[in-house]
């Protein structure tokens, strides 16, 4: 089961009203549960310097990933 994260990074940029500004990412995370899933991409985020805040996880929109590796028949030629 893939589950879609959206990460927010603070970017070290004040705006006018002294909030960071953040930028926003989206990960694809392949796990059992939600729980597993924070778990994978906590310790993921754990690895970067910048400071950072997991906004939503659900389920991700897609019925499969298509990937070299995931699904080699498909990169035959």
């Amino acid at each position: 089961m893939y589950y879609q994260a959206i990460v927010s990074f603070e970017t070290g940029v004040i705006d006018n009203n002294g909030n960071p500004k953040v930028k926003k990412f989206k990960y694809i995370v392949e796990s059992e549960s939600v729980f597993e899933a924070t778990q994978r991409i906590t310790h993921y985020l754990s690895e970067d310097t910048r400071d950072s805040e997991l906004i939503s996880l659900i389920k991700a929109p897609y019925e499969d990933i298509l990937h070299p590796i995931l699904t080699p028949n498909y990169y035959k030629q």
